[in-house]
């Protein structure tokens, strides 16, 4: 493989930005209006309009198309809601223009109004919550509502609930090695590494996650995992069973530091396989999708041999991903039923070493841990977060009993651009709830 023609490619077709790169100044998002765009209009579209499995990362504003028609690009897997009867959202009393009003300040200390803070963040849609009923819901930039969304790393949340969930019924054991499970891992980054380790990535691997970075793994991991047409030249792993076993052990201890690595995500989604002999998509919709009275199918993008990307996958509607932060807000109970054990719930929201933490060089999440895939911020109203590149977001306030949910197309991936809008957001957000 020449590294060099593949790195540039990659980082390219990645739209991959430093997690520590300081905030540049964005593109205008009214000038990428994705109703105004013209993307994959007319029978067939014209050449500079086609949003292909080979462009859309490479070529903004094309992701503003492909973020709800990926399954339109690559293969995928459906997750059934399996004709239960749809369970209704209460509406509250609409708050639209008082929640667009509310002020806060910006990264660079310049006044912002919440309807700036989706704006800059690049909004497809948003949907709040206060005491389980909607008070705000909007499409922007003419996103339908019924389209599914990609969640890119909002999918490890959901993959680190099932595993939680899993453990608890004793199904699967947080304490037992990895290779208990996947004895193809043996000669591995992952040999001595325990399942908690795993789903709190402190298991030490060789594996560099850093984006922008032209010797980053995560540009091996694309490939194995499809997420782009390989170069021809292309010498590596193309499906991601291959792929895992050739990560090699890192300098460290297990255990001790969190880096953020999405291939642990996919380790754990190989184990919950392994252990459950079920799909991840066939978990989804019968413990939470069938649960929850979901409106529309969900669907898990695949590998070339039908392998999700349980690290960054799922596809769903606004009103369907409202659900999991309603379910965590609610300890997991949903209407009555208790869909997730509350002390799954429990074991998340109290968060991991913070002290670990801090060896992700996040340095745009202070006081933050990691905690069986979810973002726990340890501020005084116990809130946390499932977080996806380019924007993509679960928000629960327990103090303020709030859930928000937002898609979004950012042109730059890395949280550390949306995060720096993202926390005095919700902070102003929490104040006028209250």
């Amino acid at each position: 493989m020449r590294r060099t023609q593949l790195t540039l490619a990659l980082l390219a077709s990645l739209s991959i930005a430093s997690a520590t790169a300081e905030l540049q100044t964005p593109l205008d998002p009214a000038d990428y209006r994705l109703d105004q765009l013209g993307l994959m209009q007319g029978h067939p579209p014209p050449a500079d309009k086609q949003v292909t499995a080979a462009n859309y990362l490479m070529q903004f504003p094309n992701l503003r198309w492909a973020f709800h028609h990926m399954r339109e690009l690559l293969p995928s897997r459906n997750i059934h809601r399996a004709g239960k009867p749809v369970q209704p959202w209460p509406q509250g009393t609409d708050q639209h223009s008082q929640i667009d009003a509310l002020r806060f300040d910006g990264p660079d200390g310049e006044a912002l109004s919440f309807a700036d803070y989706l704006s800059r963040t690049y909004a497809d849609a948003t949907l709040i919550l206060h005491n389980g009923e909607v008070i705000y819901e909007a499409y922007h930039e003419g996103m339908p509502a019924h389209h599914p969304h990609m969640l890119w790393s909002v999918t490890k949340s959901f993959t680190g609930l099932l595993a939680t969930q899993l453990i608890h019924e004793g199904v699967l054991d947080a304490d037992a090695l990895v290779t208990d499970y996947l004895p193809e891992l043996a000669e591995s980054g992952w040999q001595g590494a325990s399942v908690q380790q795993v789903l709190n990535m402190t298991a030490d691997i060789d594996y560099n996650e850093i984006y922008g970075d032209e010797k980053s793994n995560v540009l091996e991991y694309a490939m194995a995992a499809n997420m782009a047409p390989a170069p021809a030249d292309f010498t590596g792993y193309r499906n991601l069973t291959d792929y895992l076993p050739s990560i090699g052990r890192g300098p460290g201890e297990h255990g001790r530091e969190f880096i953020y690595r999405t291939v642990h995500t996919e380790v754990l989604g190989w184990v919950l396989r392994r252990a459950s002999q079920q799909s991840v998509s066939e978990l989804i919709s019968e413990r939470l999708w069938q649960q929850l009275g979901a409106e529309h199918d969900a669907y898990l993008l695949l590998d070339s041999k039908g392998t999700e990307w349980a690290g960054a996958g799922l596809n769903v509607t606004l009103r369907d991903l409202a659900r999991i932060g309603e379910l965590m807000r609610n300890q997991g109970n949903w209407q009555g039923n208790q869909v997730i054990a509350p002390e799954v719930v429990e074991t998340i929201t109290n968060g991991a070493d913070r002290e670990a933490f801090k060896a992700s060089g996040r340095d745009f999440m202070p006081g933050f841990s990691y905690r069986n895939q979810w973002w726990i911020s340890h501020d005084n109203d116990g809130s946390y977060y499932a977080l996806g590149v380019h924007g993509q977001m679960i928000h629960v306030n327990p103090s303020t009993n709030t859930v928000v949910v937002r898609f979004s197309s950012h042109p730059e991936a890395s949280s550390a651009v949306t995060m720096l809008y993202t926390l005095p957001a919700m902070a102003a957000l929490a104040d006028y709830l209250r």
